[in-house]
């Protein structure tokens, strides 16, 4: 409990100074590094996704047998189980805790080592909203998720969902993987995350401005993983698979 309360309450310092929140004045979204980030978007878009990240997403898609795409995946999403068992038990959902850890030792001993995923098969076990990564452990105490930063080669990422990711990766089994590992996993889950997002495409091409509905986009999915799938009405401009696609 200390240790959960230290890394909430340096969160909130860290996360605070500078954020991406709602300017209650414009009803636009506060974007202190937007200089940066459109010149970084526009590398990662212009760039770097069609003549690089988009020609291997449909070679994926289109080329590699499904059977060996979805094993891959699976065993990918099955190391993520034990963090997500982890960020449940700190907000206090014990049920949904334990669905993870039955999750990833039923996987991993009968679905040999994940590439079948037989805990879905049982529906209480059958996950809709996905593994449960600490930044939004962080969003269900309240922390924001300070300014919006879009890394080059990466994508959008916010402070809290930095934090997230390095504290996930602490956890054991991800934190006994090998660096050669760690990028397999990783590069799966983006690939297969982009060529899922492949007939998306038209909806930020036919946008006015592609970095800001990108970006807003970005933050309604956050808010929609942080609330457990359910995303504003009022703010939701993209359905909830839709959502769900966008990291």
């Amino acid at each position: 409990m200390k240790l959960k309360a230290t890394v909430l309450v340096t969160a909130s310092l860290l996360l605070t100074a500078c954020s991406s929140s709602i300017d209650p004045n414009t009803g636009e979204r506060k974007d202190p590094l937007e200089g940066f980030n459109r010149a970084m978007w526009n590398v990662n878009y212009n760039y770097l996704d069609p003549y690089v990240v988009k020609p291997v997403a449909k070679g994926w898609r289109d080329y590699v047998p499904s059977p060996v795409k979805t094993g891959l995946v699976n065993v990918a999403n099955n190391l993520d189980e034990p963090a997500s068992f982890v960020n449940r038990l700190l907000e206090g959902e014990v049920k949904k805790a334990m669905i993870h850890f039955n999750r990833f030792w039923i996987n991993s001993v009968f679905g040999i080592g994940g590439l079948i995923d037989w805990a879905s098969k049982t529906p209480d076990l059958k996950l809709d909203n996905g593994n449960r990564e600490f930044g939004e452990t962080l969003g269900h105490y309240g922390v924001g998720t300070g300014a919006y930063i879009m890394v080059p080669g990466y994508g959008p990422t916010t402070p809290r969902q930095a934090v997230g990711k390095v504290v996930d990766s602490a956890y054991p089994v991800l934190s006994l993987l090998t660096t050669p590992w760690s990028i397999a996993k990783f590069s799966v889950q983006g690939i297969n995350t982009r060529a899922n997002l492949l007939d998306q495409d038209a909806l930020i091409k036919q946008s006015l401005d592609p970095y800001v509905t990108f970006r807003e986009a970005y933050f309604q999915n956050l808010e929609f993983k942080v609330n457990n799938g359910k995303a504003s009405e009022e703010k939701e401009t993209l359905s909830k698979d839709e959502l769900k696609g966008i990291d």
